[in-house]
């Protein structure tokens, strides 16, 4: 069986020799000509070492450490001869100080307060032998800050000590109050992502404040850790089925979204985009909910690009169509002002024939200036209202495609079947009027009769032009 002592004291001397050999390497790299950059880097990894080895035999201690920091003064000394050098690692120095006061006041408050003093004994080390030099002035207000924390520290761990009947009773209440808010948090039910992540952030610092509370000398505590333990496992639990439904969910969603930018891909590819197909695959991508950040990212920006190239091809269609229409308009109205030269019928029907070749499409200003003038010059060679109103529904009819044609036939067939309708009441209300024998209201149906006749005629006569 191995011998405890025996194995302590052979730690001890191998402590010594490490620490004797860094002191030795701190001689050669003082006297070696390496640049200063690698000396500080080399020196940094001298004392992050030296603090990892443990304890040497007490009488040999204080001569090694006198001859350690006595080598790191010649160091210092050696290489801040280079001022870029030494104002670089003195606000070095300073952060790591400040690191550590930062971490000292985060132990400070720890309810364990033997952990707490256990903790400032390694921050203690990391500040006397990984921090160097620092300005005069920073130095004596950062000591000053930092021996504040340790005396604070220290009287809170001796307190502890002394009255731990009640601080172990205190920390029982504190105990069943975090173990409530925990199972409280754990019976929320919640359905989203971000709830979810913010429901875990907020359990977790629960779970580090009851931890951190240290051992506790108390039958209770026992039984409160039971409590914990099986809140704990319905947390994992629940949190465990939530994130499993969430990647199907995932998964589901991404491929909506592989979906939509194929759609996108599709009318990238065709001749004519309509904006309102564009906008709607826009809306529906961003109706998408529950996709992982950096996948959504990039497939939004995937999408995006697509949806700039539908928009641009959808602009240089507009712009090819407007310079197409200019040249239109130019050979319309060249059109146009030949036959106003030189009206005839024939030659109307001529011009109708060119215009329809120019363009399908016609905008109300163009065909009303082609009316306008039909109308004009046939009344001119002495044609009744009726005539020239044929000759305009045919010019209209010739100049419209074959969906226009359908919708306003459709629209003229609703008239006559109404303007039938109306007819037929007032004829067979005709029967009521002629028993009453009132000549004025019976000359006033027959007036309605005939009006709405003559509206159906030309209604009809417009409906058979149309071809």
């Amino acid at each position: 069986m191995a011998n405890p002592k025996k194995n302590i004291v052979f730690e001890l001397k191998n402590n010594f020799k490490n620490k004797s050999i860094l002191i030795d390497n701190l001689k050669e790299l003082i006297n070696s000509n390496k640049i200063n950059t690698t000396k500080l880097k080399e020196f940094k990894f001298i004392r992050e070492k030296w603090i990892k080895i443990g304890k040497v035999q007490s009488h040999l201690s204080f001569g090694l450490n006198n001859s350690y920091k006595h080598h790191v003064k010649l160091f210092y000394d050696l290489i801040y001869l280079d001022k870029k050098i030494k104002e670089k690692d003195q606000e070095d120095s300073k952060k790591i100080k400040i690191e550590i006061i930062d971490k000292a006041l985060k132990i400070k408050s720890y309810v364990d307060k033997l952990k707490a003093y256990r903790e400032l004994l390694i921050l203690i080390k990391k500040w006397n032998h990984l921090t160097g030099p620092i300005k005069a002035n920073d130095e004596i207000k950062l000591n000053t800050q930092f021996d504040s924390i340790i005396q604070s520290i220290k009287e809170d761990k001796k307190d502890y000590l002394k009255n731990r009947n009640e601080y172990d009773e205190k920390n029982i209440e504190i105990k069943k109050e975090l173990l409530e808010k925990f199972k409280n948090l754990v019976e929320e039910k919640i359905s989203d992502k971000n709830n979810w992540i913010k429901k875990i952030n907020s359990i977790e610092k629960i779970k580090s404040q009851f931890i951190a509370m240290g051992p506790i000398r108390s039958s209770s505590n026992n039984v409160l850790w039971d409590n914990f333990k099986s809140i704990n496992k319905i947390f994992f639990k629940e949190k465990n089925l939530f994130f499993k439904k969430l990647k199907k969910d995932y998964a589901k969603n991404i491929r909506k979204q592989n979906d939509l930018i194929d759609e996108c891909k599709k009318l990238k590819e065709l001749k004519s985009i309509k904006i309102s197909d564009l906008q709607n695959l826009k809306n529906k991508f961003k109706e998408i909910k529950n996709v992982p950040f950096k996948k959504n990212k990039e497939n939004w920006n995937i999408f995006l690009q697509l949806y700039n190239e539908c928009h641009s091809n959808i602009d240089n269609v507009r712009k090819e169509q407007k310079k197409k229409n200019k040249q239109y308009l130019v050979q319309k109205n060249k059109l146009k002002d030949d036959l106003k030269k030189d009206f005839s019928i024939e030659k109307l029907s001529i011009t109708v024939k060119e215009w329809s070749k120019i363009d399908t499409n016609n905008s109300l200003d163009q065909l009303r200036g082609l009316i306008d003038l039909v109308k004009k010059e046939l009344k001119n060679k002495g044609l009744d209202d009726n005539d020239i109103e044929s000759h305009v529904i045919k010019v209209k009819s010739a100049l419209m495609d074959e969906s226009e044609k359908k919708i306003e036939k459709q629209k003229l067939r609703k008239k006559i079947d109404d303007l039938n309708k109306q007819i037929s009441q007032l004829e067979n209300n005709l029967n009521f009027v002629k028993k009453a024998s009132n000549n004025k209201v019976l000359d006033g149906v027959y007036s309605d009769i005939e009006k709405l006749k003559l509206q159906l005629q030309k209604n009809e006569k417009k409906y058979i032009l149309i071809k």
